[in-house]
């Protein structure tokens, strides 16, 4: 059992991000990713609310929210292409994205590197680049899929009294588990809180 020693709730938003890493909607969009042909019916969006329009979501460059797995605190997000976007996103790195979102509690400490790797399980934390509001990391865990690497980028943020926990997961060898892969955890970051804010 973990025990927690700060204010914040980190405990619950550890679990609201281990939500966000599970569950059929991420197979079926990693098991097209190597795949030259996109997701079927997909709804590719370039933003979407959430926490109840407490957030406004906006994914980095070259990448789309897949509207069917939007929910007010979840959402995956991959490649425009790959979720139907004609011409969109050919130059990002292949990978899925992870957005959970959780109301922040007592003083809005998030959680460290080092409390988010206890609790999953990861190890080899690495390249951790952190400021007031933010911070990004990158862990080995177990792959969640085929040909998907063990090593994987994880985020999380303060934006407008929520707590953004995002992962980012890519083929193995691939450019999204590079420096390439914590820009684009950065750029959502970044581009979430200049169009929430």
């Amino acid at each position: 059992m973990i025990t927690w020693t700060c204010k914040t709730s980190v405990a619950a938003i550890l679990l609201t991000f281990l939500a966000a890493c599970k569950g059929s909607q991420t197979t079926d969009l990693i098991s097209g990713l190597s795949s030259i042909n996109a997701k079927p019916n997909a709804e590719a969006l370039a933003q979407a609310p959430m926490a109840f329009g407490v957030v406004t979501l906006v994914p980095p460059t070259g990448y789309c929210i897949d509207g069917e797995s939007l929910r007010p605190r979840f959402a995956l997000l991959a490649r425009c292409d790959k979720l139907g976007a004609d011409g969109g996103g050919r130059g990002a790195p292949i990978g899925v994205m992870t957005v959970s979102v959780a109301q922040a509690r007592g003083t809005g400490t998030l959680p460290t590197p080092t409390q988010t790797a206890a609790a999953f399980g990861l190890r080899d934390v690495s390249a951790l680049v952190a400021n007031d509001t933010s911070v990004v990391f990158r862990a080995t865990g177990d792959a969640i899929g085929p040909d998907m690497s063990p090593d994987h980028w994880r985020g999380s943020a303060l934006v407008n009294g929520q707590v953004l926990g995002i992962a980012l997961y890519g083929p193995a060898d691939g450019a999204a588990i590079t420096r390439e892969g914590r820009a684009l955890v950065a750029e959502l970051i970044r581009r979430t809180e200049e169009s929430t804010n």
